[in-house]
């Protein structure tokens, strides 16, 4: 109950919701103030009627953790996951879960050791974006072009053929993208298997574009190596050229659901990373 208490009043006052459940059972070990206000005085995790927060097996495991993003209403959230020993050696997992429009809130704190190591990423976009958006509405730059990318299956990779093969599926996609970009473009990792894209003076077209090779260049090697699976990225493309749309949640809740949608389009269509060899793996099993 010590642990409980103390971790609660630590993260009473976090701009981010903070979860505790047991492994096993899903049953909610502590919530703090920001995680109640959301989901209510829950038992378990599986009453938050939210689908889609609470997964532990969702995005890249980096050191035990898990990273992904999850919606909550309207807004989107970055959410860490990762196992601790609770009470009596209780088998238990947190969820720190940061609305992206809060990161702000964390610029401060962001290089203190005590900082959640899985925050770090989400910081450091939501920084390298707002000077962006900040300088445009001064009249300091251009208009301007983002890109969120998430690499699609990671997960899968790695369950079915190892963290070595998921590694190299992973830096071989970032390579291909990254070739594809100008040496003025930005490229952030945001954490786990999510990046983010800043084009200055681009216009969404011309990003478009840009993308556009770089899926080929992922087909190209589609084709020449011949897998048990694609290489395959989903990504949303937004292009901030006036003050309407020059708002950080505009920006970002936009980027999410172009990238989602690009996302369940594969899945119904089968293309790319979702068409898998007759009985290597399922297309529910991919995402």
């Amino acid at each position: 109950m010590e642990q409980a208490n103390l971790l609660r009043e630590i993260t009473e006052n976090l701009p981010a919701f903070f979860c505790v459940a047991e492994i096993d059972s899903g049953k909610v070990l502590m919530l703090n103030q920001a995680a109640t206000n959301l989901f209510g005085d829950i038992e378990t995790i599986s009453e938050t009627g939210v689908e889609g927060i609470f997964q532990a097996t969702t995005g890249e495991k980096i050191d035990g953790r898990f990273e992904y993003n999850a919606k909550i209403g309207s807004r989107w959230y970055w959410i860490s996951n990762y196992p601790v020993s609770w009470a009596e050696d209780q088998k238990a997992e947190v969820f720190l879960g940061v609305e992206h429009g809060a990161f702000k809130n964390f610029s401060d704190l962001a290089n203190e050791d005590v900082f959640p190591e899985g925050m770090k990423g989400p910081v450091n976009m939501f920084d390298r974006l707002e000077k962006h958006v900040v300088g445009y509405k001064k009249g300091l730059c251009d208009a301007f072009t983002v890109a969120y990318l998430d690499i699609d299956g990671v997960k899968m990779v790695n369950d079915r053929f190892g963290e070595s093969e998921g590694d190299t599926y992973v830096r071989t996609i970032i390579e291909v993208v990254r070739s594809s970009i100008r040496s003025s473009d930005i490229f952030v990792h945001v954490g786990g298997d999510d990046f983010l894209i800043i084009f200055p003076t681009c216009t969404h077209a011309v990003v478009e574009n840009i993308m556009e090779v770089a899926v080929k260049k992922l087909d190209v090697i589609n084709v020449e190596i011949q897998l048990d699976y694609d290489y395959s990225v989903s990504y949303g493309i937004f292009e901030v050229a006036n003050d309407e749309n020059s708002d950080m949640d505009v920006i970002m809740s936009s980027l999410k659901q172009r990238m989602k949608d690009m996302k369940e389009s594969k899945l119904q269509s089968r293309r790319g990373f979702y068409y898998m060899p007759a009985g290597s793996i399922s297309s529910s099993q991919a995402i």
